[in-house]
């Protein structure tokens, strides 16, 4: 967990660093895994889905709609997280839909929406939620 230069407290429940950068800031700012919030997931087969391409092309091909759920081992990660201060949990996308309202996905700051992992930078003060 990290406070940044906004004040905001991060704790970091995917499974890799995150580097936050602002402009003006001197360097981006490291925040190292915490723990890892997962979820449970179920897939639903879908018997008729409506598809822009034409069918015939996705013989063989099986549709589902998968369901992201949570665990007790991540709310009791994200009770202790906040016990421990908290204000912003950043998870995966699969987590922060198995847990939406209590943990977001990072977005890109600009200029770095499409680059390799390791030079990716965060915002710290735009997060979606679901």
């Amino acid at each position: 967990m990290k406070t940044l230069p906004s004040g905001v407290t991060v704790f970091n429940a995917t499974p890799h660093p995150i580097r936050f950068w602002e402009e003006g800031w001197d360097a981006p700012i490291e925040v190292g895994v915490d723990a890892i919030i997962s979820a449970s997931v179920e897939e639903m087969e879908m018997d008729e889905v409506e598809v822009v391409l034409d069918k015939s092309r996705a013989y063989g091909v099986r549709y589902v709609s998968t369901k992201f759920s949570p665990t007790d081992e991540g709310w009791d990660i994200l009770e202790q997280a906040f016990q421990d201060g908290a204000d912003v949990i950043v998870g995966s996308i699969v987590a922060a839909q198995a847990y939406p309202g209590w943990v977001v996905a990072m977005t890109p700051a600009p200029g770095y929406e499409r680059v390799p992992p390791a030079e990716k930078r965060m915002r710290p003060d735009k997060f979606t939620i679901f």
